[in-house]
């Protein structure tokens, strides 16, 4: 079966009031993913960055602002007879903005 698991960054500060959330960097992931990797015996079919755009279009229009970004890490992989539940799914109205 194929399946895929996401990795999203973590949030290392918190916003100020004239200041935007700092996340982990995509290489911090890329390390979470090796280990993932080779804790779970799977063959690796592909890795790519996800790059989303912000799905609250009508705040953004409301409130005059740039629109934002979300960035990821996805790994697809196969495994004979597996349960794909554990895919790192989350919400991505509560994620990072880039």
């Amino acid at each position: 079966m194929i399946c895929f698991k996401d990795f999203f960054p973590q949030t290392i500060e918190q916003k100020g009031f004239f200041s935007e959330d700092k996340y982990e960097k995509l290489s911090s992931l890329l390390t979470q993913v090796n280990q993932w990797l080779s804790e779970n015996k799977v063959k690796l079919l592909n890795i790519e960055t996800v790059v989303l755009r912000d799905l609250d279009n009508e705040k953004t229009r409301f409130l005059a602002e740039e629109p934002f970004f979300y960035q990821f890490i996805r790994v697809w992989y196969e495994v004979p007879d597996a349960d794909c539940s554990d895919t790192g799914d989350v919400d991505l109205s509560t994620g990072p903005k880039l």
